[in-house]
């Protein structure tokens, strides 16, 4: 009877860059499948909070390719698409459900799951 051996570590496919960024930003998730965090980010907790946040984005952006843009998340410099929508992007801020907010708040779908999961 065969059996798998789990390694004794865990194997990182989303490639993690430091960057030095605006000191409310606290990471990024990019559709190519990269995470930014800002570097000024010290604390082992919070850094793993930070991850788990931006992987949600990044496993939402593989969704969205999967599913040829019916479910997930995907950008541009002037849309989000959150479950085939488009919601309009400027100035650092989305529109959604007619009322202007800056990217990253809490009332965004896609936020919310990405809060939900980093809390776990």
């Amino acid at each position: 009877m065969a059996f798998k051996l789990q390694p004794p570590y865990k194997i990182e496919t989303t490639p993690i860059y430091r960057v030095a960024d605006d000191q409310n930003v606290l990471g990024r998730a990019n559709n190519n499948g990269t995470i930014v965090i800002n570097k000024d980010v010290e604390d082992p907790k919070q850094l793993e909070k930070i991850k788990r946040h931006e992987e949600v984005h990044v496993n939402d952006f593989k969704d969205f390719a999967k599913s040829n843009g019916k479910k997930g998340l995907d950008y541009g410099d002037d849309y989000v698409m959150w479950d085939g929508t488009k919601y309009e992007r400027k100035n650092g801020k989305i529109k959604y459900k007619g009322n202007w907010y800056m990217e990253g708040s809490r009332v965004f779908p896609w936020e919310q799951k990405a809060y939900n999961k980093e809390k776990s």
